[in-house]
């Protein structure tokens, strides 16, 4: 620490297909916290390891009082760099390893939530293409998914039985377990969610709690669902606060808060669903390292608030590091 200035590294990259938008978010994260005060070092990671202003380093060398973790996909979001992290004995903004590889894992997580009473779609995991005789009671569409992937990469809308092979194939691009869901129909939204002991609203400190940061409605304005060319290639809207009524949003944001607590979440994380027909939210995905990018929803869902992404950052990377202090004395 240089005159009292705490030092944040900021990890992006990756391994995943989701290389890029990685380090879209991880710069969205690294101007944040520069904003806030912090000495800020932007560190891509990849196969090769970690390098900072295209030279090779090692994050126990930086002088790290905190890590922001922005990989999404593997290693950032499947529990490694928590891990590794947890291991060096370093602050940090990531899930533990275990919750992080739950959340990855889209089959086990659903598993996990339906025995809790959460609402999911019917699903059921396969390492290979069974034949499309196996899905002759399945309800269509169904969505051919990679098990553990993220910003839609792999994953298909399937109308018939006669598209599955190919939409297996696809998904196996990505992973080698595909989990295929029956498709809901309905109006699709995201809630983000974090954990502080600080009312961003009031701007007070209060009890140790989950908070909903807000409800996004997704409306693909190209194809069947939000998949990355909607996600990042603008063919989508996004409108916060959702459309939805009072009730509804109140019970999406107390699902999501129950969801957070119930898997004992950290940081950051984005609970999407879809809103069926019958008006009951069904849970779809937990991602617990959302995006950050310019065409991300947590910061739209921030900015709707009138917080401060570079306030809230701070706040939990200062809450982070005094827990981190406690569970060390």
């Amino acid at each position: 620490m240089e005159n009292g200035v705490k030092t944040v590294v900021v990890l992006a990259g990756g391994y995943s297909s989701e290389h890029e938008i990685s380090l879209a978010s991880g710069q969205t994260a690294f101007a944040a916290f520069e904003a806030a005060g912090y000495r800020t070092l932007f560190v891509k990671v990849e196969r090769s390891g970690y390098s900072l202003d295209g030279k090779d380093v090692r994050i126990e060398d930086l002088g790290a009082d905190y890590v922001f973790n922005s990989i999404h996909g593997s290693p950032g979001e499947d529990g490694h760099i928590s891990g590794v992290l947890e291991v060096l004995n370093i602050p940090h903004s990531t899930c533990a390893t275990f919750q992080s590889a739950l959340t990855f894992n889209k089959a086990q997580c659903n598993a996990v939530l339906r025995d809790a009473g959460i609402q999911v779609p019917k699903g059921e995991l396969f390492n290979e293409f069974p034949g499309a005789a196996a899905f002759k009671h399945w309800q269509f569409p169904v969505f051919v998914k990679p098990n553990c992937a993220g910003s839609s990469y792999g994953v298909s809308r399937v109308e018939e039985p006669t598209q599955l092979e190919a939409a297996f194939q696809y998904a196996f691009t990505e992973g080698r377990q595909v989990l295929v869901e029956e498709g809901v129909t309905g109006k699709e939204v995201g809630c983000g969610v974090l954990r502080s002991s600080f009312n961003f609203d009031s701007k007070k400190t209060e009890s140790d709690q989950s908070r909903a940061i807000g409800i996004t409605e997704i409306v693909p304005t190209e194809g069947a669902f939000f998949d990355f060319e909607a996600k990042y290639k603008g063919k989508s809207q996004e409108i916060t606060p959702a459309r939805i009524s009072e009730g509804l949003h109140t019970q999406i944001e107390t699902i999501s808060q129950t969801v957070y607590d119930h898997l004992n979440l950290k940081g950051i994380v984005r609970i999407d669903y879809i809103i069926n027909e019958s008006d009951q939210p069904v849970l779809i995905e937990v991602n617990s390292i959302p995006g950050l990018s310019a065409a991300s929803i947590i910061p739209q869902q921030v900015a709707s608030r009138n917080w401060s992404l570079a306030t809230v950052l701070s706040t939990l990377a200062e809450e982070h590091m005094a827990a981190h202090t406690e569970k060390n004395s």
